[in-house]
């Protein structure tokens, strides 16, 4: 299990605050996790958020794989006067193996986010980021979940463009699937984290759930906190597909497999939309980061058929897990009178 003794720590700031709102020194926790991958991403979430905070913030990584300059270079990402401590917690390969991945994401450095009981025993309360965000709203404007709740999340863009979902109810044995939430932004209250052992709840759902969790680490989180989860306004995750306008007032979730560091992304470029707003800000910010001037290699094409083999190629747990299904479904039908 991951342990917090993989620690890596530039300070610039100790304090830790208990609430997220309301405290007069002003400062929140946030938590992001990653892997390589995602470095772009992660740059993009954490400036962004701190451009548009008017807190201090915080930032802790959980990260798979980072080596000493990346960490060096997210360090240089988020130089700004609303920058606390930044920390990185190590969560070995090792830890995930056991866990989903399917073809929509086959990373599985996103399950991080149930080691958050890495963070120090000051840290009391924190807002978790995915690293596909465009952060344009003050997070110092949100709130604690309510003390029945652990989490505060906005609807999934799955169920808020329905009236009902059956089928995901049924698969995951939801008593309202219309408050299934989507995990890009939490607002998490990590004393009752802790003391509910969440953790050991979210990987106990992930192993003993394997074949079910299609969307992985956030049908797990639902499952756990389907009942403990504070239902907040659309603007905290609104998805790109969205097409919220204007952009500022919101967090913009990247959605999709194809994010804007990947050659793929090249595709919606002739949608004006992607092109004169997602993209151009996206690359606004990396700009504004140790990265500035990267942009996702081309070759006449090739860089992006070679992402697109790599992205259908099924991993060895895909396909295993198929067949597992395959069979398991066979033998039900078999045993049918």
């Amino acid at each position: 299990m991951a342990s917090p003794s993989h620690m890596w720590r530039s300070m610039s700031d100790n304090a830790h605050v208990a609430s997220l709102a309301g405290n007069p020194t002003r400062v929140i926790d946030v938590v992001l996790s990653g892997d390589r991958r995602v470095l772009w991403g992660l740059a993009v979430t954490g400036r962004s958020a701190l451009e548009s905070t008017s807190a201090k913030l915080n930032i802790h990584i959980l990260e798979t794989g980072f080596t000493g300059r990346d960490k060096n270079d997210l360090v240089r990402s988020w130089k700004h006067p609303m920058c606390g401590s930044i920390s990185f917690y190590n969560v070995p390969s090792e830890d995930l193996r056991k866990f989903r991945s399917t073809r929509y994401l086959k990373s599985k450095s996103a399950y991080s986010r149930y080691f958050l009981s890495m963070l120090p025993s000051e840290a009391r309360r924190c807002i978790y980021l995915d690293a596909d965000l465009l952060v344009l709203r003050d997070l110092a404007e949100c709130r604690d979940p309510s003390p029945n709740a652990i989490v505060a999340a906005v609807p999934d863009v799955s169920v808020r463009t329905r009236e009902a979902w059956p089928e995901l109810r049924a698969r995951l044995n939801l008593v309202d699937e219309l408050r299934y939430f989507n995990s890009g932004v939490l607002i998490i209250n990590l004393e009752a984290w802790r003391d509910q052992q969440i953790e050991a709840e979210l990987i106990k759902t992930s192993i003993e759930k394997f074949d079910i969790l299609d969307s992985q680490d956030q049908d797990a989180l639902n499952i756990v906190l389907h009942d403990k989860v504070d239902l907040i306004d659309v603007s905290w995750n609104v998805s790109q597909y969205e097409r919220p306008m204007p952009m500022d007032g919101n967090i913009v979730h990247l959605i999709g497999s194809v994010k804007p560091w990947h050659s793929r992304y090249s595709r919606k470029q002739s949608d004006p939309y992607f092109t004169n707003h997602v993209s151009r800000k996206f690359f606004e910010f990396l700009d504004r980061t140790a990265y500035a001037g990267r942009r996702p290699a081309q070759l006449a094409g090739l860089a992006m058929f070679i992402e697109q083999i790599n992205a259908w190629m099924p991993t060895r747990d895909m396909l295993f897990g198929k067949i597992r299904r395959h069979f398991r479904s066979l033998s039900s039908r078999i045993a049918r009178p």
